[in-house]
């Protein structure tokens, strides 16, 4: 999870902070919402992408998390989603995505400048996260 966590911060949460650059709006907490937006959008696209993943051979939830839910790889090459502990596993890495986003949103709407809302200038940017929210709460399973 750390190794998966230090990926999304170097490449999702990265564009953030040039898109905050490029606007000209350096603030920490916009610097440190967009962290957590990065992250979140890194997991919920490889749920998203999960039944690719798989029909190439890999599985892309991280081995603590299938590990904890007795999921065996080859089942899920095998059985696809009806594997044994696959949906509870999917069901935790999307709740750790939507955690990401929760921190993100919190963020942004308790900063002092904000006044509960996310500021106008930074919309652009944090727009991303109604897609990772869709994603996040598509429901138990693979969509």
């Amino acid at each position: 999870m750390d190794t998966l966590a230090s990926h999304a911060e170097s490449t999702s949460s990265t564009v953030l902070y040039l898109l905050l650059s490029l606007l000209s709006l350096p603030s920490a907490s916009l610097s440190h919402a967009a962290s957590h937006l990065g992250t979140a959008q890194t997991f919920s696209t490889l749920l998203r992408a999960l039944p690719f993943h798989v029909k190439q051979g890999r599985l892309v939830i991280p081995a603590e998390i299938t590990a904890k839910h007795g999921v065996i790889q080859e089942d899920v090459f095998r059985q696809g989603p009806n594997a044994h502990g696959i949906e509870d596993a999917v069901f935790e890495f999307a709740t750790i995505a939507n955690d990401q986003l929760a921190t993100a949103r919190n963020t942004l709407v308790n900063t002092e400048e904000a006044n509960g809302r996310v500021p106008r200038e930074a919309i652009p940017i944090f727009i991303a996260g109604v897609r990772v929210y869709a994603l996040c709460y598509s429901g138990r399973g693979h969509g």
